[in-house]
């Protein structure tokens, strides 16, 4: 196993991490697994392609209308999946709305990039450095630094801020949190929008250095769900330690045996932490139900 392998698992696990906590992000009020969020993801990269790559606009640009853009599809993917579940009545609509969603999403991407392999644009930060015999890309550190830096803003913003104390509160009981005056409806549509920031930004971050297609968005949904899944759904620090643990696992076996083992080996630990932790290592029982 080569030392960049490891880098190479913190970067990727940092991108799964991010797309954990924008998961958890959603499901603390709404009890929603959105199974979209991966697309945001691919917003991310399509506009710092688009920006970066076409445009030739620079990297501020492409943040600011990320940010932007981001913020919009939060809204909508509220609206094309919340509306649909209060209309039909059932507990478990959330999962044909939230693919439904993922689809279109996915559709409107393929359309406007129908003839590019990979969403590519060059590094914020070009180049990289030697350290201990090991080779680390900028671009890679820059991805762990933010992604520890978005987790701990994320903490503080729910534990000391009024709209945190707000999606805390919904999160335990929204019924309770309507008769005490809070605006549920406004919480939902925030964590959709904080959600789908952080997701957009992994993409910014990740497409420079890994395969990003304007189809894979799924593809990023289910190794977050995975991370989010082996962490504890709704839990924060389990979504950081969840994507660790997928990132480096993924990463590290496939540079030993290569083809879909990293895959193998991802489900594997899964199975393992759920037989021994059922509600993952951070989560709650109720999360877990």
């Amino acid at each position: 196993m080569s030392p960049e392998a490891i880098i190479d698992g913190l970067f990727a696990g940092s991108i799964y991490a991010l797309v954990a906590l924008a998961l958890a992000i959603v499901f603390q009020p709404t009890r929603i697994m959105n199974f979209a969020q991966g697309e945001a993801l691919i917003l991310g990269a399509a506009v710092a392609y688009q920006i970066v790559a076409l445009e030739k606009l620079g990297w501020a640009a492409a943040i600011g209308l990320t940010i932007v853009l981001a913020c919009v599809m939060g809204v909508l993917m509220e609206r094309m999946i919340t509306l649909p579940i209060k209309l039909s009545g059932s507990r478990n609509a959330w999962i044909i709305a939230t693919l439904a969603a993922a689809l279109i999403f996915q559709s409107v991407f393929n359309l406007g990039y129908f003839d590019v392999d990979a969403l590519r644009p060059a590094p914020i930060i070009p180049g990289g450095f030697e350290l201990a015999g090991m080779t680390i890309q900028w671009q890679e550190l820059l991805t762990i630094v933010v992604a520890l830096a978005v987790m701990a803003l994320y903490d503080l913003f729910l534990r000391r801020s009024t709209y945190g104390r707000a999606i805390r509160a919904t999160a335990h009981s929204s019924d309770t949190s309507v008769l005490m005056g809070i605006p549920v409806q406004r919480i939902v549509v925030l964590s959709f929008v904080i959600a789908a920031v952080i997701s957009a930004l992994a993409g910014l971050l990740a497409a420079p250095v890994i395969f990003v297609a304007p189809a894979a968005g799924l593809v990023f949904t289910i190794k977050g769900f995975t991370a989010a899944v082996i962490g504890g759904v709704g839990s924060p620090r389990g979504a950081l330690v969840g994507g660790m643990i997928v990132g480096l696992l993924d990463t590290i076996v496939r540079s030993l045996v290569g083809g879909s083992m990293g895959n193998f080996a991802v489900f594997a630990a899964l199975a393992v932490i759920l037989v021994i932790f059922p509600s993952g290592l951070f989560g709650k029982p109720m999360e877990a139900h």
